[in-house]
């Protein structure tokens, strides 16, 4: 039985139907249909041995685990349904994780905010920390650490603004730690004091200076969810709202990330995701991707996963080398792969608000060029059998409603492209922490405007690509999945319908989807120290 126990939550202890996307479905509200339904759509339950460690995990926890492990500590992932086996009894110290532990990410904050009801991944990280077992073993002296991205939302700060969230804490017998940044190095430091008995500090902030070096993170033991597998961390483009950009920007060498490729394909796993804040800069020092280097990773990743995804990816960094996707699309799309999806930043339409809040978004490009870059991109994308997940932010502090009519303009532009358009309220992090959060009842008539045209466009998109998403799944099982989504898309619809909230563009002529034309003057590219 190990000291140290790991954990999070049952929606994000999920493969999420082996579709890493669908994950998004658990920041939503149970509306209408029974909590039960939105668990088989989106989370159902990991597979699990007989002691409760699943068979994957979310890779942030498995990074720690490993950290812990290389540190000599007895520590181990445990699935959340298997708690009770170890607390109250041998565990000494909890360890949680999670993406949005209490809903105050986007985009949970935009759907609890539009459809006033709590979302499933808060509802179901309050139900595991209220487990009997759970509370009893902190009663008797188990020692809670939080951490994770998501941590700064148990820390002082955020309990002393939200007096709901100070009043869970106390409720389940108070967390002892929480952490912020990087703690694959300082994790080994905290957990030693809690096992020791020495006092824990409250609240720690590891800056992105002790930010850990390449050589210096632990390879993960056992299988990711959904054969996520990092190949860097940190992003030059220094975007206001984000608390990425103030990491150093650090890539692993291939054998690093090929031993965790072959964890996870040892396990089954034949559908995996490559992870940074930008795939396309790969082993790049500056904003410029580099074809020796991301080629190279693609056709190693290909030789251990049938089909290849990728987490995210920039606007600017497509177009900054167009030529690059379709060679790409040449070693990824064989065999039994079609297509690949990607997370995309689009945050906005205006110019103004990329030179206000994210300059460094569209580099080496020109901000009066944002939305026609965007377009082609769109059109570079769809081309190459890209069909991503492109947010948007709504409500951030600079925000005109001018610049969401720019925005509601690049809507109706995107209309034919085949993606999922998402608004999301914006979230004070980053450079932006002291601001305040974009709520519901701040909403002008433009902005919701600009959230049913999204809504409209993803009710009509995800019909289109309901078939090229579980082109792996055939048979009977195949055929349910489809006709659980189709029901689904098609449930969604209804409400929006009946609540007024469908829109399509006004315009008869729309900017059409195309490949890249642009060959725009290049500025100088700064050189970004690389650790």
């Amino acid at each position: 039985m190990p000291e140290v126990v790991l954990t999070c939550d049952w929606t994000m202890m999920s493969n999420h139907n082996g579709k890493e996307f669908l994950g998004f479905g658990t920041t939503t509200p149970a509306l209408v249909l029974p909590e039960a339904a939105y668990r088989r759509l989106f989370y159902p339950e990991m597979k699990t041995d007989a002691d409760g460690h699943p068979q994957m995990a979310p890779y942030g926890l498995r990074k720690v685990e490993a950290s812990l492990i290389d540190g000599g500590f007895d520590a181990r992932i445990i699935h959340p349904s298997f708690l009770s086996r170890y607390m109250p009894g041998e565990a000494k110290v909890l360890l949680i994780s999670g993406h949005d532990y209490l809903a105050l990410n986007p985009p949970s904050t935009t759907f609890a905010g539009i459809m006033k009801k709590e979302p499933l991944n808060r509802v179901n990280f309050m139900r595991m920390m209220r487990q009997p077992h759970v509370v009893e073993a902190r009663r008797r002296g188990m020692k809670i650490i939080a951490g994770g991205p998501c941590a700064w939302q148990l820390s002082p700060v955020t309990r002393q603004k939200l007096g709901w969230i100070d009043e869970f804490v106390r409720e389940i017998g108070g967390i002892d730690t929480v952490v912020e940044g990087e703690a694959d190095l300082y994790v080994r430091e905290i957990v030693g004091k809690a096992l020791r008995g020495e006092p824990l500090p409250e609240h720690v902030i590891i800056p992105p200076k002790e930010a850990p070096k390449v050589e210096q993170i632990s390879t993960m033991r056992y299988a990711s969810v959904n054969g996520l597998t990092e190949i860097g961390r940190g992003c030059c483009r220094g975007c206001s709202f984000c608390s990425v950009t103030q990491r150093p920007t650090r890539w692993y060498p291939l054998e690093k990330i090929e031993a965790e490729l072959a964890i996870n394909r040892s396990v089954g796993i034949t559908d995996g995701l490559l992870h940074s804040d930008d795939v396309l800069f790969y082993g790049s020092p500056n904003i410029m991707p580099r074809e020796e280097k991301i080629l190279p990773l693609m056709q190693m990743a290909k030789k251990y996963y049938e089909h290849v995804g990728w987490s995210h990816v920039a606007v600017a960094t497509l177009m900054t080398k167009p030529n690059l996707l379709p060679k790409i699309h040449d070693i990824l799309c064989t065999g039994s792969q079609s297509w690949w999806g990607v997370e995309i930043g689009m945050e906005t339409g205006s110019p103004r608000l990329i030179t206000k809040a994210m300059p460094g978004k569209v580099a080496p490009f020109r901000a009066s060029q944002w939305p026609e870059l965007v377009v082609q991109a769109a059109g570079l994308l769809n081309d190459n059998s890209v069909y991503p997940a492109c947010t948007f932010i709504v409500g951030l502090p600079q925000e005109t409603e001018e610049d969401v009519i720019k925005t509601i303009d690049l809507f109706d532009d995107l209309w034919d492209f085949k993606a999922i358009l998402v608004p999301m309220f914006f979230v004070p992090l980053g450079h932006l922490e002291k601001k305040d959060w974009f709520k519901r009842d701040m909403v002008t008539e433009r902005q919701k405007e600009l959230m049913t045209r999204a809504l409209s466009h993803g009710i009509r998109q995800s019909r289109d690509l309901l078939n090229v998403f579980f082109e792996n799944k055939e048979g009977f099982s195949g055929r349910a999945y489809r006709t659980a989504f189709a029901s689904f898309i098609g449930f969604i619809e209804f409400i929006a319908r009946e609540k007024g909230l469908m829109s399509e563009p006004k315009r008869d002529s729309r900017t059409p989807i195309e490949s890249p034309l642009l060959h725009p003057e290049r500025i100088p590219l700064p050189t970004i120290p690389v650790r």
